[in-house]
């Protein structure tokens, strides 16, 4: 709203509709592109942003925006090969695909830092990173420290080339890789860091006429304890617990599964009604004694688990001494019977 003056002005003054400027289409970069190829129209204060094919880096700003003028604020970036000062870079070629590998050497007078290959991947970097060029000679940075280890060595800034350090893993850990690497002249690590993997024992062996107990799996940790049984009948020889050890192997060879058998004892005198001289665990076994013999104790015994008798073997004992008595006037005497014992009389008249 605007109000006629005395002198013939408007106030406020009369608003004026000028055009708006466009920035012209962002410009294309070799070996690369931009998100905005879709548009036709860019006006102030739109912003374009820039990529690289695979095997290209960025050279420059990656975003550029349309100003009031008309104009894009800078020059587009520029994708390029890796590129290394004072050096120079092997199979250079216009795209590098994924696992392409490239090689890097130093200009005389220059030592290479880092790795001398790179492989492309997937993600459009290169694994190891381009190395640098440097004058002198060069040192090694700390090497990486690793998940479940540690390094055993002095603990420097820099490393000279020569020295070494050792990597050691926790307890139930193994390390998979090189123990010990070593500072290069061109002030890279002679090999990546090792691994440390949890230590695993394969599922233990079965047993004959016995079975493993608890939960059993194909595979277990450092520190898990096993145990066996066995089958009726059956007695456990060695031990019923195996552990897995630090080295990814059980403590001991498994235990054995031996037939209880109760061994019968010579007695003199016993005889039985089942033959044979050793018995299973449960077998009953019923005695008796020759002629001549009593029984002492009971006459049928178990063989136990313990490879005992139950209750215990009885003994057969020659019958009790037999005494003739003969009444002589004055007169006594002993006559032998046999070895064992005698017949005692006496004689009285």
């Amino acid at each position: 709203e605007a109000k006629c003056q005395p002198d013939g002005r408007w106030v406020p003054a009369v608003p004026t509709c000028k055009p708006v400027l466009q920035c012209p289409s962002p410009p294309n970069i070799d070996n690369g592109n931009h998100n905005s190829q879709d548009l036709e129209i860019f006006t102030a204060g739109m912003v374009v942003n820039y990529s690289c094919d695979p095997g290209y880096s960025l050279l420059g700003e990656a975003s550029i925006h349309c100003t009031d003028s008309g104009n894009w604020s800078l020059p587009p970036p520029q994708c390029a090969v890796p590129q290394i000062q004072n050096g120079e870079v092997s199979v250079l070629k216009y795209r590098y695909m994924y696992k392409d590998t490239v090689s890097f050497k130093c200009h005389k007078g220059f030592t290479l830092r880092g790795n001398h290959t790179a492989q492309c991947q997937a993600d459009k970097t290169w694994d190891p990173p381009v190395p640098a060029c440097e004058q002198g000679k060069l040192k090694c940075l700390p090497p990486p420290n690793i998940a479940h280890g540690s390094l055993s060595g002095p603990a420097k800034t820099f490393f000279t080339p020569g020295t070494s350090v050792s990597y050691i893993c926790e307890a139930g850990f193994s390390l998979i890789g090189t123990a010990s690497i070593y500072c290069t002249p061109s002030g890279a690590w002679s090999h990546h860091p090792p691994l440390c993997q949890v230590v695993k024992c394969l599922r233990p062996p079965n047993i004959t006429n016995g079975k493993l107990k608890g939960n059993i799996s194909d595979t277990f940790s450092y520190g898990a304890s096993v145990s066996y049984s066995c089958s009726p009948g059956y007695s456990l020889i060695g031990n019923a617990f195996i552990n897995c050890t630090v080295k990814g192997t059980w403590s001991q060879p498994p235990p054995q599964c031996k037939e209880i058998r109760c061994v019968f004892p010579e007695v003199q005198g016993v005889k039985k009604a089942i033959r044979g001289n050793s018995y299973r665990s449960g077998t009953n076994v019923t005695l008796e004694c020759d002629d001549g013999y009593t029984l002492e104790g009971i006459n049928q015994i178990q063989c136990q688990e313990d490879f005992s008798w139950d209750p215990p073997v009885p003994a057969c004992k020659l019958k009790g001494i037999m005494i003739y008595y003969d009444t002589y006037e004055n007169h006594s005497y002993q006559t032998p019977l046999n070895e064992i014992t005698e017949q005692k009389c006496s004689c009285l008249r």
